[in-house]
């Protein structure tokens, strides 16, 4: 068998190849951090703060959105939209303010005065007069 024979899947060149007492690299090292714990301090509004290095870039593009860099804007765009999408479908609860049962009463009367009942078809307010 020649040397071009022994090269294929799981085979590598000869020059490739480890030679004796070589290893291959360990990889990451116990107790390293990635990229999601990298903190950086930030002066924000005043405030010193930690954010992650993904929340440093959100940061910087939105600050670049805000000075008029469009593709900044768009990109933000894109990514709140893909957020909202990836997040379940929901609403937000509307509630009025607490006020006594007699302010609700003619608030209530007053929002009626403008209002048209729906089994009409025509306003009665603006409906001509027949006199008769």
């Amino acid at each position: 068998m020649s040397e071009s024979d022994k090269v294929g899947k799981g085979r590598p060149p000869t020059k490739n190849q480890y030679g004796r007492g070589q290893r291959r690299a360990p990889g990451r090292p116990k107790g390293a951090r990635g990229e999601k714990f990298i903190t950086h301090q930030v002066q924000l509004n005043g405030h010193e703060r930690n954010v992650t290095t993904f929340e440093l870039l959100l940061i910087s593009a939105r600050n670049l959105a805000m000075d008029g860099n469009l593709k900044a804007a768009k990109w933000l765009s894109e990514y709140r939209t893909r957020l909202n999408s990836e997040q379940e479908a929901g609403g937000f609860l509307v509630v009025p303010e607490t006020m006594p049962v007699e302010m609700f009463v003619k608030t209530a009367m007053f929002e009626n005065q403008f209002k048209t009942n729906p089994e009409l078809r025509v306003d009665p307010k603006l409906a001509p007069r027949s006199d008769s």
